[in-house]
Protein backbone atom coordinates (compact mmCIF):
# COMPACT_ATOMS: atom_id res chain seq x y z
CA UNK A 1 0.00 0.00 0.00
CA UNK A 2 2.80 2.19 1.10
CA UNK A 3 4.66 1.45 -2.50
CA UNK A 4 1.26 2.28 -4.48
CA UNK A 5 0.74 5.79 -2.41
CA UNK A 6 4.36 6.59 -3.36
CA UNK A 7 4.08 5.84 -7.14
CA UNK A 8 1.04 7.99 -7.27
CA UNK A 9 1.97 11.12 -5.63
CA UNK A 10 5.40 10.93 -7.81
CA UNK A 11 2.31 10.43 -10.71
CA UNK A 12 -0.05 13.90 -9.45
CA UNK A 13 3.70 15.79 -8.75
CA UNK A 14 4.49 15.12 -12.40
CA UNK A 15 0.88 15.99 -13.89
CA UNK A 16 1.07 19.68 -11.79
CA UNK A 17 4.87 20.13 -13.05
CA UNK A 18 3.31 19.64 -16.93
CA UNK A 19 0.27 22.27 -15.44
CA UNK A 20 2.95 24.32 -14.38
CA UNK A 21 5.16 24.10 -17.53
CA UNK A 22 1.48 24.83 -19.50
CA UNK A 23 1.04 27.98 -17.36
CA UNK A 24 4.44 28.82 -18.36
CA UNK A 25 3.95 28.78 -22.26
CA UNK A 26 0.96 30.50 -21.90
CA UNK A 27 3.03 33.62 -19.37
CA UNK A 28 5.40 33.35 -22.64
CA UNK A 29 1.90 33.43 -25.42
CA UNK A 30 1.24 36.16 -23.76
CA UNK A 31 4.66 38.36 -22.88
CA UNK A 32 5.93 37.78 -26.87
CA UNK A 33 3.31 39.23 -28.14
CA UNK A 34 3.55 42.18 -25.69
CA UNK A 35 6.98 42.80 -26.54
CA UNK A 36 7.02 42.70 -30.41
CA UNK A 37 4.07 45.16 -30.16
CA UNK A 38 6.03 47.42 -27.84
CA UNK A 39 9.46 46.79 -30.12
CA UNK A 40 7.19 47.88 -33.40
CA UNK A 41 5.94 50.94 -31.57
CA UNK A 42 9.70 51.81 -30.57
CA UNK A 43 11.02 51.43 -34.22
CA UNK A 44 7.96 53.18 -35.84
CA UNK A 45 8.00 56.36 -33.26
CA UNK A 46 12.18 56.08 -34.23
CA UNK A 47 11.26 56.40 -37.65
CA UNK A 48 8.96 59.08 -36.93
CA UNK A 49 11.59 61.18 -35.26
CA UNK A 50 14.15 60.34 -38.32
CA UNK A 51 11.28 61.74 -40.57
CA UNK A 52 11.21 64.47 -39.20
CA UNK A 53 14.70 65.69 -38.33
CA UNK A 54 14.99 64.87 -42.24
CA UNK A 55 11.92 67.56 -42.85
CA UNK A 56 13.44 70.10 -40.25
CA UNK A 57 16.87 69.25 -42.36
CA UNK A 58 15.11 70.43 -45.56
CA UNK A 59 13.13 73.20 -44.28
CA UNK A 60 16.23 74.10 -42.62
CA UNK A 61 17.89 74.30 -46.58
CA UNK A 62 14.86 75.78 -47.93
CA UNK A 63 15.15 78.37 -45.64
CA UNK A 64 18.78 78.85 -46.27
CA UNK A 65 18.80 79.07 -49.84
CA UNK A 66 16.30 81.67 -49.91
CA UNK A 67 18.06 83.65 -47.76
CA UNK A 68 21.13 83.42 -49.66
CA UNK A 69 19.46 85.74 -51.95
CA UNK A 70 19.91 88.48 -49.00
CA UNK A 71 23.64 88.81 -49.23
CA UNK A 72 23.72 88.00 -53.11
CA UNK A 73 21.37 91.23 -53.42
CA UNK A 74 23.39 92.99 -51.20
CA UNK A 75 26.61 92.56 -52.71
CA UNK A 76 25.10 92.78 -56.50
CA UNK A 77 23.71 96.63 -55.38
CA UNK A 78 26.81 97.64 -53.31
CA UNK A 79 29.26 100.33 -54.36
CA UNK A 80 32.91 100.22 -55.17
CA UNK A 81 33.67 100.76 -51.43
CA UNK A 82 31.30 97.94 -49.89
CA UNK A 83 31.96 95.36 -52.75
CA UNK A 84 34.71 93.83 -50.99
CA UNK A 85 32.98 93.55 -47.49
CA UNK A 86 29.93 92.21 -49.24
CA UNK A 87 31.47 89.58 -51.36
CA UNK A 88 33.39 88.09 -48.33
CA UNK A 89 30.00 87.66 -46.06
CA UNK A 90 28.66 86.13 -49.55
CA UNK A 91 31.31 83.61 -49.83
CA UNK A 92 30.83 82.69 -46.14
CA UNK A 93 26.97 82.18 -46.37
CA UNK A 94 27.84 80.19 -49.27
CA UNK A 95 29.36 77.62 -47.16
CA UNK A 96 26.96 77.47 -44.64
CA UNK A 97 24.19 76.49 -47.55
CA UNK A 98 26.81 73.95 -49.19
CA UNK A 99 27.01 72.64 -45.28
CA UNK A 100 23.84 72.43 -45.14
CA UNK A 101 23.11 70.63 -48.27
CA UNK A 102 25.37 68.11 -47.62
CA UNK A 103 24.04 67.78 -44.06
CA UNK A 104 20.39 67.14 -45.69
CA UNK A 105 21.13 64.24 -48.29
CA UNK A 106 22.63 62.32 -45.45
CA UNK A 107 19.25 63.41 -43.33
CA UNK A 108 17.08 61.80 -46.32
CA UNK A 109 19.19 59.26 -46.78
CA UNK A 110 18.64 57.62 -43.36
CA UNK A 111 15.22 58.39 -43.57
CA UNK A 112 14.82 56.20 -46.45
CA UNK A 113 14.51 58.81 -48.98
CA UNK A 114 16.99 57.89 -51.68
CA UNK A 115 15.29 59.72 -54.50
CA UNK A 116 14.63 62.79 -52.71
CA UNK A 117 18.72 62.39 -52.00
CA UNK A 118 19.78 61.93 -55.51
CA UNK A 119 16.88 65.08 -56.14
CA UNK A 120 18.79 67.75 -53.98
CA UNK A 121 22.82 66.36 -55.19
CA UNK A 122 21.95 66.99 -58.54
CA UNK A 123 19.04 68.81 -59.43
CA UNK A 124 19.10 71.22 -56.28
CA UNK A 125 22.85 71.73 -56.39
CA UNK A 126 22.73 72.39 -59.79
CA UNK A 127 20.33 74.74 -60.24
CA UNK A 128 21.95 76.36 -57.44
CA UNK A 129 25.26 76.34 -59.36
CA UNK A 130 23.88 77.95 -62.16
CA UNK A 131 21.81 80.82 -60.11
CA UNK A 132 25.32 81.36 -58.39
CA UNK A 133 27.12 81.12 -62.03
CA UNK A 134 24.81 84.19 -62.71
CA UNK A 135 25.28 85.85 -59.61
CA UNK A 136 29.13 85.86 -59.75
CA UNK A 137 28.63 87.15 -63.25
CA UNK A 138 27.27 89.97 -62.52
CA UNK A 139 29.70 90.71 -59.68
CA UNK A 140 32.55 90.19 -61.97
CA UNK A 141 31.46 93.08 -64.45
CA UNK A 142 32.30 96.66 -64.22
CA UNK A 143 30.10 98.42 -62.14
CA UNK A 144 29.81 100.96 -64.92
CA UNK A 145 28.70 98.23 -67.59
CA UNK A 146 26.14 96.71 -64.95
CA UNK A 147 22.54 96.90 -66.01
CA UNK A 148 19.19 96.38 -63.82
CA UNK A 149 18.03 93.76 -66.19
CA UNK A 150 21.42 91.36 -65.75
CA UNK A 151 20.79 92.04 -61.86
CA UNK A 152 17.10 91.14 -62.29
CA UNK A 153 17.71 87.85 -64.20
CA UNK A 154 20.59 86.76 -62.18
CA UNK A 155 17.68 87.14 -58.57
CA UNK A 156 14.83 84.89 -60.76
CA UNK A 157 17.97 81.85 -61.40
CA UNK A 158 18.00 82.20 -57.69
CA UNK A 159 14.29 81.89 -57.12
CA UNK A 160 14.40 78.67 -59.52
CA UNK A 161 16.85 77.15 -57.14
CA UNK A 162 14.06 77.82 -54.11
CA UNK A 163 12.05 76.33 -56.16
CA UNK A 164 13.66 73.29 -56.76
CA UNK A 165 14.29 72.70 -53.25
CA UNK A 166 10.24 73.06 -52.01
CA UNK A 167 9.53 70.21 -54.11
CA UNK A 168 11.98 68.23 -52.16
CA UNK A 169 10.34 69.33 -48.96
CA UNK A 170 7.14 68.93 -50.36
CA UNK A 171 7.75 65.17 -51.13
CA UNK A 172 9.67 64.54 -47.74
CA UNK A 173 5.69 65.18 -46.43
CA UNK A 174 3.90 63.92 -49.26
CA UNK A 175 6.35 60.41 -48.58
CA UNK A 176 6.41 60.48 -45.16
CA UNK A 177 5.16 57.34 -43.51
CA UNK A 178 4.11 58.47 -40.18
CA UNK A 179 2.07 62.07 -41.63
CA UNK A 180 -1.05 60.78 -40.06
CA UNK A 181 0.48 59.98 -36.19
CA UNK A 182 0.15 62.21 -33.48
CA UNK A 183 3.82 63.06 -33.60
CA UNK A 184 3.42 64.74 -37.41
CA UNK A 185 -0.33 65.86 -37.60
CA UNK A 186 -1.13 66.91 -41.48
CA UNK A 187 -2.19 70.60 -39.84
CA UNK A 188 1.62 70.97 -38.50
CA UNK A 189 2.97 69.92 -42.24
CA UNK A 190 1.02 71.71 -44.34
CA UNK A 191 1.44 74.49 -41.81
CA UNK A 192 5.34 73.99 -42.00
CA UNK A 193 5.30 74.03 -46.16
CA UNK A 194 2.96 77.40 -45.97
CA UNK A 195 5.34 78.89 -43.40
CA UNK A 196 8.63 77.88 -45.51
CA UNK A 197 7.06 79.40 -48.81
CA UNK A 198 5.22 82.80 -46.86
CA UNK A 199 9.38 83.37 -45.95
CA UNK A 200 10.26 82.48 -49.60
CA UNK A 201 7.01 84.67 -50.52
CA UNK A 202 8.13 87.54 -48.20
CA UNK A 203 12.03 87.27 -49.72
CA UNK A 204 10.71 87.76 -53.58
CA UNK A 205 8.82 90.76 -52.05
CA UNK A 206 11.50 92.99 -51.96
CA UNK A 207 13.85 90.92 -54.77
CA UNK A 208 11.44 91.30 -57.23
CA UNK A 209 12.21 95.39 -57.30
CA UNK A 210 15.66 95.88 -55.67
CA UNK A 211 17.36 95.91 -59.21
CA UNK A 212 15.52 98.72 -60.51
CA UNK A 213 16.03 100.19 -56.90
CA UNK A 214 19.60 99.76 -57.01
CA UNK A 215 19.95 101.64 -60.49
CA UNK A 216 17.66 104.46 -59.60
CA UNK A 217 15.74 104.02 -62.46
CA UNK A 218 11.29 103.27 -62.82
CA UNK A 219 10.31 99.84 -62.05
CA UNK A 220 9.07 98.01 -65.43
CA UNK A 221 5.22 96.76 -65.36
CA UNK A 222 6.72 93.20 -65.30
CA UNK A 223 8.28 93.98 -62.21
CA UNK A 224 5.74 95.48 -60.59
CA UNK A 225 3.35 93.02 -61.42
CA UNK A 226 5.39 89.99 -59.99
CA UNK A 227 6.00 92.40 -56.43
CA UNK A 228 2.38 92.62 -56.19
CA UNK A 229 0.92 89.39 -57.05
CA UNK A 230 4.04 87.86 -54.60
CA UNK A 231 2.39 90.22 -51.78
CA UNK A 232 -1.24 88.94 -52.85
CA UNK A 233 0.65 85.22 -52.33
CA UNK A 234 1.99 86.18 -49.54
CA UNK A 235 -1.39 87.37 -47.93
CA UNK A 236 -3.21 84.38 -49.14
CA UNK A 237 -0.58 82.26 -47.60
CA UNK A 238 -0.99 84.66 -44.33
CA UNK A 239 -4.94 83.60 -44.07
CA UNK A 240 -4.23 80.26 -44.44
CA UNK A 241 -1.41 80.28 -41.38
CA UNK A 242 -4.36 81.43 -39.49
CA UNK A 243 -6.98 79.13 -40.93
CA UNK A 244 -4.97 76.01 -40.68
CA UNK A 245 -3.46 75.94 -36.96
CA UNK A 246 -6.02 74.45 -34.46
CA UNK A 247 -7.23 76.51 -31.76
CA UNK A 248 -6.13 73.96 -29.08
CA UNK A 249 -2.44 73.95 -30.04
CA UNK A 250 -1.98 77.87 -30.40
CA UNK A 251 0.42 78.11 -27.56
CA UNK A 252 1.68 81.20 -26.03
CA UNK A 253 5.05 80.85 -27.73
CA UNK A 254 3.27 80.51 -30.90
CA UNK A 255 0.53 83.26 -30.74
CA UNK A 256 3.42 85.30 -30.04
CA UNK A 257 5.33 84.95 -32.79
CA UNK A 258 2.43 84.46 -34.95
CA UNK A 259 2.03 87.92 -33.77
CA UNK A 260 5.72 89.29 -34.34
CA UNK A 261 5.43 87.86 -38.33
CA UNK A 262 1.50 89.82 -38.35
CA UNK A 263 3.66 92.99 -36.57
CA UNK A 264 6.91 93.16 -38.26
CA UNK A 265 6.54 91.67 -41.96
CA UNK A 266 2.62 92.02 -42.87
CA UNK A 267 2.26 95.41 -41.17
CA UNK A 268 5.92 96.83 -41.60
CA UNK A 269 7.63 95.34 -44.20
CA UNK A 270 4.90 94.40 -47.31
CA UNK A 271 4.39 98.89 -46.89
CA UNK A 272 7.77 99.44 -47.27
CA UNK A 273 8.05 97.97 -50.51
CA UNK A 274 4.77 99.84 -51.68
CA UNK A 275 5.79 102.84 -50.74
CA UNK A 276 9.14 101.67 -53.26
CA UNK A 277 6.43 100.83 -55.86
CA UNK A 278 4.60 104.36 -55.52
CA UNK A 279 7.62 105.81 -55.48
CA UNK A 280 8.36 104.59 -59.20
CA UNK A 281 5.14 105.13 -60.64
CA UNK A 282 4.47 108.32 -59.59
CA UNK A 283 8.48 109.35 -60.97
CA UNK A 284 9.87 110.41 -57.52
CA UNK A 285 13.16 109.32 -56.52
CA UNK A 286 12.95 106.07 -53.87
CA UNK A 287 13.33 106.68 -50.00
CA UNK A 288 16.03 103.88 -50.39
CA UNK A 289 18.76 102.97 -52.50
CA UNK A 290 20.79 99.76 -52.82
CA UNK A 291 21.80 97.80 -49.86
CA UNK A 292 19.54 99.35 -47.70
CA UNK A 293 16.89 97.65 -49.35
CA UNK A 294 17.74 94.08 -47.94
CA UNK A 295 19.08 95.61 -44.98
CA UNK A 296 15.08 96.48 -43.93
CA UNK A 297 13.66 94.02 -45.65
CA UNK A 298 15.23 91.01 -44.28
CA UNK A 299 14.38 92.04 -40.26
CA UNK A 300 11.11 91.33 -41.32
CA UNK A 301 10.60 88.59 -42.49
CA UNK A 302 12.99 86.69 -39.78
CA UNK A 303 9.94 86.31 -37.97
CA UNK A 304 8.81 84.02 -40.40
CA UNK A 305 11.34 81.69 -40.13
CA UNK A 306 11.30 81.79 -36.59
CA UNK A 307 7.58 80.73 -36.19
CA UNK A 308 8.47 77.71 -38.66
CA UNK A 309 11.54 76.84 -36.77
CA UNK A 310 9.29 76.79 -33.65
CA UNK A 311 6.90 74.51 -35.17
CA UNK A 312 9.65 71.90 -36.26
CA UNK A 313 11.04 71.76 -32.93
CA UNK A 314 8.20 71.01 -31.71
CA UNK A 315 7.71 68.33 -33.27
CA UNK A 316 11.15 67.21 -33.12
CA UNK A 317 10.40 67.58 -29.20
CA UNK A 318 7.51 65.62 -29.36
CA UNK A 319 8.99 63.33 -31.26
CA UNK A 320 12.00 62.41 -28.90
CA UNK A 321 10.06 62.75 -26.14
CA UNK A 322 7.55 59.14 -27.37
CA UNK A 323 10.41 58.06 -28.42
CA UNK A 324 12.38 58.02 -25.38
CA UNK A 325 8.47 56.97 -23.68
CA UNK A 326 8.64 53.87 -26.10
CA UNK A 327 11.95 52.99 -25.46
CA UNK A 328 10.53 52.95 -21.54
CA UNK A 329 7.91 50.93 -22.48
CA UNK A 330 10.00 48.28 -24.20
CA UNK A 331 12.13 47.96 -21.17
CA UNK A 332 9.85 47.45 -18.66
CA UNK A 333 7.65 45.13 -20.82
CA UNK A 334 10.72 42.84 -21.41
CA UNK A 335 11.33 43.32 -18.10
CA UNK A 336 8.02 42.52 -16.28
CA UNK A 337 7.88 39.49 -18.41
CA UNK A 338 11.09 38.08 -17.97
CA UNK A 339 10.61 38.52 -13.91
CA UNK A 340 7.24 36.93 -14.64
CA UNK A 341 9.00 34.26 -16.02
CA UNK A 342 11.36 33.84 -13.14
CA UNK A 343 8.38 33.88 -10.40
CA UNK A 344 7.28 31.22 -12.59
CA UNK A 345 9.65 28.50 -12.24
CA UNK A 346 10.24 29.76 -8.80
CA UNK A 347 6.62 29.01 -7.98
CA UNK A 348 6.81 25.71 -9.99
CA UNK A 349 9.59 25.02 -8.12
CA UNK A 350 8.78 26.09 -4.91
CA UNK A 351 4.81 24.36 -5.33
CA UNK A 352 6.89 21.05 -6.05
CA UNK A 353 8.35 20.85 -2.68
CA UNK A 354 5.77 23.05 -0.64
CA UNK A 355 2.32 22.55 -1.64
CA UNK A 356 1.86 19.42 -3.95
CA UNK A 357 3.47 16.59 -0.95
CA UNK A 358 1.39 18.53 1.70
CA UNK A 359 -1.61 17.77 0.29
CA UNK A 360 -1.06 14.69 -0.62
CA UNK A 361 -0.51 13.57 3.05
CA UNK A 362 -3.67 16.08 3.98
CA UNK A 363 -5.73 13.82 1.37
CA UNK A 364 -4.54 10.61 3.38
CA UNK A 365 -5.72 12.20 6.78
CA UNK A 366 -8.79 13.10 5.39
CA UNK A 367 -9.70 10.28 3.74
CA UNK A 368 -8.91 8.52 7.43
CA UNK A 369 -11.39 10.88 9.24
CA UNK A 370 -14.44 10.17 6.80
CA UNK A 371 -13.20 6.51 7.06
CA UNK A 372 -14.03 6.28 10.59
CA UNK A 373 -16.91 8.55 10.43
CA UNK A 374 -18.45 5.90 8.23
CA UNK A 375 -17.20 3.11 10.33
CA UNK A 376 -15.11 1.62 7.95
CA UNK A 377 -12.80 -0.67 8.83
CA UNK A 378 -9.39 -0.16 7.97
CA UNK A 379 -9.24 -3.44 5.93
CA UNK A 380 -11.91 -3.12 4.31
CA UNK A 381 -10.38 0.08 3.07
CA UNK A 382 -7.70 -1.05 1.83
CA UNK A 383 -9.10 -3.54 -0.49
CA UNK A 384 -11.08 -0.59 -1.77
CA UNK A 385 -8.55 1.67 -2.91
CA UNK A 386 -6.43 -1.54 -4.34
CA UNK A 387 -9.09 -1.64 -6.26
CA UNK A 388 -9.74 1.79 -7.40
CA UNK A 389 -5.79 2.82 -7.95
CA UNK A 390 -6.08 0.12 -10.91
CA UNK A 391 -9.24 1.45 -11.95
CA UNK A 392 -8.85 5.27 -11.98
CA UNK A 393 -4.68 5.92 -11.44
CA UNK A 394 -3.86 9.25 -10.15
CA UNK A 395 -7.29 10.57 -10.53
CA UNK A 396 -8.22 8.41 -7.81
CA UNK A 397 -5.58 10.08 -5.71
CA UNK A 398 -6.66 13.51 -5.39
CA UNK A 399 -10.82 13.20 -5.66
CA UNK A 400 -11.19 9.97 -3.46
CA UNK A 401 -10.46 11.75 -0.54
CA UNK A 402 -13.07 14.32 -1.30
CA UNK A 403 -15.99 12.52 -2.74
CA UNK A 404 -16.62 11.05 0.38
CA UNK A 405 -17.65 14.52 1.62
CA UNK A 406 -18.79 15.83 -1.74
CA UNK A 407 -21.80 12.63 -1.45
CA UNK A 408 -22.70 13.76 1.77
CA UNK A 409 -23.06 17.42 0.76
CA UNK A 410 -24.54 16.72 -2.30
CA UNK A 411 -27.01 14.45 -0.01
CA UNK A 412 -27.94 17.21 1.81
CA UNK A 413 -27.60 20.01 -0.75
CA UNK A 414 -30.67 18.30 -2.73
CA UNK A 415 -32.64 17.81 0.54
CA UNK A 416 -32.40 21.94 1.02
CA UNK A 417 -32.99 22.66 -2.42
CA UNK A 418 -36.10 20.28 -2.56
CA UNK A 419 -37.49 22.26 0.44
CA UNK A 420 -37.02 25.70 -1.25
CA UNK A 421 -38.38 24.65 -3.74
CA UNK A 422 -41.21 22.95 -2.61
CA UNK A 423 -41.44 26.73 -0.70
CA UNK A 424 -41.46 28.56 -3.42
CA UNK A 425 -42.92 27.28 -6.04
CA UNK A 426 -46.82 26.36 -7.18
CA UNK A 427 -46.92 22.53 -7.08
CA UNK A 428 -49.25 22.20 -9.90
CA UNK A 429 -47.80 24.20 -12.36
CA UNK A 430 -44.10 24.90 -11.51
CA UNK A 431 -44.17 28.35 -11.68
CA UNK A 432 -43.31 30.75 -8.66
CA UNK A 433 -45.86 31.42 -5.60
CA UNK A 434 -46.94 33.89 -3.59
CA UNK A 435 -44.04 33.63 -1.29
CA UNK A 436 -41.47 34.88 -3.98
CA UNK A 437 -43.69 37.24 -5.32
CA UNK A 438 -43.85 38.93 -1.68
CA UNK A 439 -39.78 38.69 -2.01
CA UNK A 440 -39.69 40.59 -5.30
CA UNK A 441 -41.88 43.17 -4.22
CA UNK A 442 -39.93 43.82 -1.56
CA UNK A 443 -36.77 44.02 -3.38
CA UNK A 444 -38.54 46.51 -5.63
CA UNK A 445 -39.22 48.54 -3.50
CA UNK A 446 -35.79 48.91 -2.23
CA UNK A 447 -35.30 50.51 -5.72
CA UNK A 448 -38.58 52.77 -6.84
CA UNK A 449 -36.36 53.46 -10.03
CA UNK A 450 -37.48 49.96 -11.07
CA UNK A 451 -41.08 50.52 -11.40
CA UNK A 452 -41.01 52.73 -13.87
CA UNK A 453 -40.31 50.26 -17.09
CA UNK A 454 -42.01 47.26 -14.81
CA UNK A 455 -44.85 45.90 -16.54
CA UNK A 456 -47.28 43.24 -15.35
CA UNK A 457 -49.69 41.37 -16.98
CA UNK A 458 -53.36 39.95 -15.02
CA UNK A 459 -54.24 36.63 -16.72
CA UNK A 460 -57.55 35.42 -15.47
CA UNK A 461 -59.08 32.00 -16.77
CA UNK A 462 -62.70 33.22 -18.49
CA UNK A 463 -65.21 30.62 -17.11
CA UNK A 464 -63.01 28.83 -15.18
CA UNK A 465 -65.54 27.63 -12.32
CA UNK A 466 -67.93 26.31 -15.21
CA UNK A 467 -64.85 24.15 -16.77
CA UNK A 468 -64.44 22.67 -12.79
CA UNK A 469 -68.23 22.17 -12.51
CA UNK A 470 -68.76 20.80 -16.14
CA UNK A 471 -66.05 18.71 -16.74
CA UNK A 472 -64.03 17.72 -12.91
CA UNK A 473 -61.39 19.16 -11.19
CA UNK A 474 -59.43 17.44 -12.59
CA UNK A 475 -59.42 18.53 -16.17
CA UNK A 476 -59.82 22.14 -14.44
CA UNK A 477 -55.90 21.21 -13.01
CA UNK A 478 -55.17 20.51 -16.97
CA UNK A 479 -56.49 23.81 -17.86
CA UNK A 480 -54.44 25.57 -15.15
CA UNK A 481 -51.40 23.75 -16.09
CA UNK A 482 -51.52 24.36 -19.85
CA UNK A 483 -52.42 27.92 -19.66
CA UNK A 484 -49.31 28.06 -17.35
CA UNK A 485 -47.23 26.60 -20.24
CA UNK A 486 -48.46 29.20 -22.42
CA UNK A 487 -47.13 31.68 -20.29
CA UNK A 488 -43.70 30.33 -19.54
CA UNK A 489 -43.78 30.00 -23.61
CA UNK A 490 -44.07 33.91 -24.33
CA UNK A 491 -42.04 35.58 -21.61
CA UNK A 492 -38.03 36.03 -21.14
CA UNK A 493 -36.20 34.11 -18.01
CA UNK A 494 -35.55 37.35 -16.50
CA UNK A 495 -39.58 37.73 -16.34
CA UNK A 496 -41.71 36.47 -13.23
CA UNK A 497 -44.65 34.11 -13.26
CA UNK A 498 -46.64 34.32 -10.30
CA UNK A 499 -49.62 32.01 -9.47
CA UNK A 500 -51.44 34.51 -7.84
CA UNK A 501 -55.02 32.39 -7.21
CA UNK A 502 -56.96 29.52 -8.03
CA UNK A 503 -56.86 30.50 -11.98
CA UNK A 504 -55.22 34.02 -11.85
CA UNK A 505 -51.63 34.48 -12.90
CA UNK A 506 -49.30 37.59 -12.57
CA UNK A 507 -46.65 38.02 -14.61
CA UNK A 508 -43.76 40.64 -14.33
CA UNK A 509 -41.80 42.14 -16.72
CA UNK A 510 -38.68 44.06 -16.27
CA UNK A 511 -37.12 47.15 -17.99
CA UNK A 512 -39.51 46.93 -21.05
CA UNK A 513 -42.00 49.58 -22.63
CA UNK A 514 -46.07 49.64 -22.28
CA UNK A 515 -45.98 48.55 -26.26
CA UNK A 516 -43.99 45.33 -25.60
CA UNK A 517 -46.27 44.57 -22.76
CA UNK A 518 -49.36 44.88 -24.83
CA UNK A 519 -47.80 42.90 -27.52
CA UNK A 520 -46.84 39.90 -24.99
CA UNK A 521 -50.47 39.97 -23.70
CA UNK A 522 -51.55 39.56 -27.08
CA UNK A 523 -49.66 36.92 -28.21
CA UNK A 524 -50.70 34.96 -24.39
CA UNK A 525 -54.08 35.57 -25.49
CA UNK A 526 -53.76 34.22 -28.88
CA UNK A 527 -51.99 31.17 -28.24
CA UNK A 528 -54.20 29.86 -25.33
CA UNK A 529 -57.64 30.69 -27.22
CA UNK A 530 -56.18 28.07 -29.92
CA UNK A 531 -55.85 25.39 -27.25
CA UNK A 532 -57.68 22.42 -27.81
CA UNK A 533 -58.49 20.50 -23.83
CA UNK A 534 -58.84 17.02 -24.28
CA UNK A 535 -61.68 15.59 -21.85
CA UNK A 536 -60.74 11.47 -21.87
CA UNK A 537 -63.45 10.07 -20.26
CA UNK A 538 -66.14 11.35 -22.55
CA UNK A 539 -64.17 11.62 -25.68
CA UNK A 540 -64.36 15.62 -26.16
CA UNK A 541 -62.45 18.84 -26.77
CA UNK A 542 -63.22 22.23 -25.72
CA UNK A 543 -61.49 25.59 -25.90
CA UNK A 544 -60.53 28.23 -23.33
CA UNK A 545 -59.77 31.79 -23.02
CA UNK A 546 -58.14 34.31 -20.68
CA UNK A 547 -58.84 37.94 -19.98
CA UNK A 548 -55.81 40.44 -19.39
CA UNK A 549 -55.22 43.33 -18.02
CA UNK A 550 -51.59 45.31 -18.00
CA UNK A 551 -50.34 47.95 -16.36
CA UNK A 552 -46.66 49.26 -16.77
CA UNK A 553 -44.91 52.78 -15.28
CA UNK A 554 -46.55 53.02 -11.66
CA UNK A 555 -44.44 54.78 -8.69
CA UNK A 556 -45.10 51.61 -6.58
CA UNK A 557 -46.19 48.10 -6.53
CA UNK A 558 -49.55 49.11 -5.35
CA UNK A 559 -50.21 51.44 -7.91
CA UNK A 560 -48.82 48.89 -10.60
CA UNK A 561 -51.04 46.44 -9.46
CA UNK A 562 -54.25 48.35 -8.78
CA UNK A 563 -53.97 49.65 -12.94
CA UNK A 564 -53.47 46.26 -13.92
CA UNK A 565 -56.21 44.89 -11.67
CA UNK A 566 -58.67 48.19 -13.26
CA UNK A 567 -57.43 46.55 -16.91
CA UNK A 568 -58.70 43.28 -16.46
CA UNK A 569 -62.16 43.68 -14.89
CA UNK A 570 -61.88 46.46 -17.87
CA UNK A 571 -61.14 43.10 -20.18
CA UNK A 572 -64.43 41.07 -18.29
CA UNK A 573 -66.64 43.80 -18.81
CA UNK A 574 -65.76 44.04 -22.85
CA UNK A 575 -67.03 40.33 -23.33
CA UNK A 576 -63.79 38.66 -22.26
CA UNK A 577 -61.12 37.14 -24.22
CA UNK A 578 -59.36 40.84 -24.39
CA UNK A 579 -56.52 42.64 -23.47
CA UNK A 580 -57.10 46.36 -21.68
CA UNK A 581 -54.40 48.39 -20.49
Amino acid sequence: MLYMSKIVAERITYRLSISMLVIILSLLGISIPLIISSYQDYIKTKNALIEIRALNAVADLANKISRERGPANKAMSSNAQQLIENQQALREYRQGVDQQIKITALELKQAGFMTLAYHLNTHVVASLAQGRHDVDAYLNTPIAQRQALQFDRAILMMFNVWDQTHDVLKNVVMRSKNKDSTLMDSYTLILILILADLRDQAGRVASNVIAHVSFNVPLPNTNIARSLQTQKQVQYLWDLVNTLQPENEKTPEFIHLHQQVKTEFIDQGLPMVLQLIDESTQGKSYNLQGTAVTDRISGYFSTVVDLQKYLLDDCVYRAEQHLHEAQNKLIWTAGIAFISLLAALFTMIYARKRVFVPLIQARKMILNLVQHHGKVSHSNTRVLDEDRYRRSGEFFALFEAIYKLQHMLAQRDAFETQLKNMARTDALTGVSNRTVLDEYVQYLEGEPARFIQLGLIVVDIDNFKTVNDQYGHSIGDGVIVEVAQCLKQNIRHSDLIVRFGGDEFLILIPDVEIKQVTEIAEKIRHDVSNLNIDVPHIKQRFTISVSIGIAGTAENWKDLFHQADQSLFRAKALGKNKVAG
